[in-house]
Order: C-alpha cells, then sequence, then structure tokens
C-alpha cells in the first residue's frame, strides 16, 4: 500500500482487523496516530514501514510498542514527528528488534541509540542525516550491539574517528557501512580496516594514502564505492591488485 492516498482512517480500522497480519508497508501515505492505534491491534506484525509517514507522533508509536511484541522490522525514514520519545518506547516494547530505519530525522539523539542497544539481535541500523547522533552515541550501540551486519551513518557529521575505532573494536560482524559525508578521516578509516567480514564501503572523503592502505588491509572487501576525484590518487598497481582479489570499486 506504499504511496496509496485512498486509504483513509477507516480504512486503517479495517486493517486492524487482520489480526495475524505480520507485514504491512503503508509508507509515504496519511496515516496518523489514530491509524497506528487501529494497526496495533495486528500484534503478530514482524514488519512495519512506515516511511515519510508526516502525520504520526511519538503517541501513535507507542501504540505499537505496547501491543506489537514480535516486531523485527521497523522503518521510520522522514517521518520527522518521531523523536527520542517514539524510539525509547519501541525499544521498550519490541525487544527483537533486527532491523531499523530512522534516517533523516534532526530529532533523533544518542539517547535512542543508548536504548536501542539493549535490542540485541539488531543487525541493520540506518541512520543516516541524523545530525545529532555523536561518536558516543555510535559507541553506545556498537558495545551494546554486537552483530551488526549493516550501518548507515552518511550524513552524520558528527560521526569521527573515535566513532570508527570503536565500531572496529566491536562489530566484527560487519559487513557493510556507509560513510560518506562523516569526519572520518584516514585514522578511522584503518581503524575499520580491522573488521574481518567487511564486504562494502561507500566513502567520499578521505586522503589517498589512508584510502589506499585501508584497500589493501581490508581483506574480506568485494565493494567499494568511491568519488570520482578518488581515481587518480589510487595507483594503477593498487588497482589491479584489487581487481585480481575480486573488490570491485565504483
Amino acid at each position: 500500500m506504499e504511496s496509496c492516498s485512498l486509504i483513509n482512517r477507516e480504512g486503517f480500522l479495517f486493517i486492524g482487523q487482520c489480526q495475524l497480519l505480520e507485514e504491512l508497508d503503508v509508507t509515504d501515505t496519511e496515516i496518523d496516530d489514530i491509524g497506528l492505534c487501529s494497526i496495533s491491534r495486528c500484534t503478530k506484525l514482524s514488519s512495519l514501514k512506515l516511511g515519510i509517514c508526516l502525520m504520526i507522533t511519538d503517541k501513535g508509536l507507542k501504540h505499537i510498542a505496547n501491543s506489537c511484541s514480535e516486531l523485527k522490522h521497523l522503518d521510520l525514514y522522514r517521518s520527522s514527528r518521531i523523536t527520542d520519545e517514539g524510539i525509547i518506547a519501541i525499544d521498550l516494547g519490541c525487544p527483537s528488534l533486527t532491523v531499523v530505519n530512522i534516517a533523516y530525522n534532526s530529532n533523533i539523539t544518542d539517547s535512542s541509540l543508548a536504548f536501542l542497544s539493549k535490542c540485541q539481535k539488531l543487525r541493520t541500523l540506518e541512520i543516516r542525516g541524523c545530525p545529532h547522533i555523536s561518536p558516543q552515541g555510535l559507541s553506545n550501540i556498537v558495545v551494546g550491539c554486537r552483530n551488526f551486519e549493516t550501518l548507515d551513518l552518511k550524513k552524520c557529521r558528527k560521526i569521527n574517528d573515535t566513532g570508527m575505532i570503536q565500531l572496529a573494536q566491536h562489530s566484527q560482524r560487519l559487513k557493510q557501512i556507509k560513510l560518506s559525508y562523516c569526519s572520518v578521516t584516514d585514522v578511522g578509516l584503518i581503524a575499520l580496516a580491522r573488521t574481518s567480514c567487511l564486504q562494502y564501503i561507500s566513502i567520499f572523503h578521505v586522503e589517498g594514502n589512508g584510502l589506499v592502505a585501508f584497500l589493501l588491509a581490508c581483506q574480506s572487501l568485494t565493494k567499494a564505492k568511491l568519488h570520482a576525484c578518488f581515481e587518480p590518487l589510487i595507483p594503477q598497481q593498487i588497482l589491479k591488485f584489487m581487481e585480481a582479489r575480486g573488490c570491485v570499486l565504483v
């Protein structure tokens, strides 16, 4: 039902009667807190996508937290009225979360990450474009959630080398990370190379020497998305070596 503008409150009330429903995508719809109250009756929900739902608030999210304890996948991409209060409620009510997307929300702070750190099954976290997330917040969540596989930190401009050092120490299962437009330098990148499972990285800003050192040190890497300006900084023999190793640079 993504982007379906025809569903009104009565429609969500009807959906709430489907008590065995496990997955629901209402991305970019006009659902509000009353609608969330209705669908909270679907207590078997494991996946709920609420991206670009501009009318929902923490009040509605609390209905989900109180009733949908089996929720594993929650998408709140660009749902800009959600704050730490709503995320904390979800954390307390939905301990089995594995995937959370709270990207592009200027209300989200380190407090949300501190509570999400208790979700030990969390595998994927997307917090790109959350300007208040700091290295301390990242440290809190990687210490609590040791099984991260995917992290999207793009445009989290406060994230720096300190965060990468903590990440490398505690997230050895990390497979994918997006770091473009953060404040990570060569130091953080080289620290990140110590993760044993990293397969994909997206980054648009580091010095050539640090990037080369990272590419050589990160043996598990299979794909790296780099800014076009990096290509002249990487020696041809390194490019050929990476290609021979099966790593695609794009």
